[in-house]
């Protein structure tokens, strides 16, 4: 089994540069997590347990609004989620739910972060992927900020967002990393 998941975590992009020896560590502390149709990987406001890989079946990810849930993402094998909670201990900003059964590969955030604090290769070579992630979702929402406040490239501003929505904008994506 740990074969299995070496193989599918070296398909991942926050492992992408981790030896052999290094995914089997990484390998070593991970576990399947079988979820039903329907059921709940986890939810909004659960604290971050570790990241998941779908191995088979879809992960649909929503989060809750006041006028219902809003579905985010939908994640099929090899889909990642819940990487954030590799670095931080905040709260799940979403809900994973499973819309087939579906078996979901665990990289559980406490055995991840005393790796971390060991220094392990493998450990600070997936927290750098995950900065790198982080760094182009960044780019990415820079772009977004500035193409709904209505910055042209001179720099002008044309009549687009008020600041204060800007500002619940910049707030909100803050926190959307699952």
């Amino acid at each position: 089994m740990a074969t299995t998941h070496a193989a599918l975590l070296g398909r991942m992009a926050l492992c992408r540069r981790l030896t052999a020896p290094e995914l089997d560590a990484i390998a070593a502390i991970t576990a399947t997590r079988e979820i039903t149709a329907g059921s709940e990987l986890f939810r909004e406001g659960d604290a971050g347990d570790g990241l998941y890989v779908v191995m088979v079946g879809e992960i649909n990810v929503v989060k809750r609004a006041p006028d219902g849930e809003h579905s985010l993402a939908k994640l099929g094998p090899d889909g990642v989620l819940g990487e954030m909670s590799l670095i931080t201990s905040d709260a799940r900003s979403a809900t994973g739910r499973a819309l087939t059964a579906t078996t979901a590969l665990h990289l559980p955030a406490r055995e991840f972060r005393a790796l971390l604090d060991s220094g392990s290769p493998a450990a600070l070579k997936i927290a750098a992927g995950i900065a790198e992630v982080l760094a182009r979702r960044l780019a990415t929402m820079n772009g977004v900020v500035l193409g709904l406040a209505k910055v042209d490239p001179a720099g002008a501003t044309r009549p687009g967002l008020r600041t204060q929505d800007l500002r619940e904008l910049h707030r909100t994506m803050q926190v959307w990393s699952i």
